[in-house]
């Protein structure tokens, strides 16, 4: 199980959205959080289920300016050209919160 983009994870009261998630590595970088989240903390994803306990967890904004995402890098996996325009597949809208691309989370090309 992996953590999804822009799924809400929660520890307790405290929540966050996911950023990012580096299966390969563990790193999984939050946003909007909200309570407190440090060392120790457990949190588990609503939409995955996927859960990890942060061995250290800082709040700096050392990965807005030294990680280059890559998820948009595989962008012919969920969207197709139609008349010009940019269309995300149908089968990528499951249901879940973070598969529902509010207009907050849409990203226009």
């Amino acid at each position: 199980m992996s953590f999804r983009v822009g799924e809400v994870v929660r520890s307790g009261n405290a929540t966050a959205r996911v950023k990012n998630y580096y299966p390969e590595t563990g790193l999984l970088v939050l946003m909007n959080i909200q309570g407190t989240i440090s060392s120790g903390t457990t949190v588990v994803g609503d939409d995955s289920g996927a859960s990890k306990t942060f061995t250290s967890f800082i709040i700096n904004n050392d990965y807005d300016l030294n990680y280059e995402p890559t998820n948009w890098d595989d962008t012919t996996d969920f969207i197709t050209l139609d008349d010009g325009e940019f269309v995300a597949l149908d089968q990528h809208f499951d249901g879940t919160e973070s598969q529902d691309y509010q207009s907050t989370y849409v990203v226009t090309l």
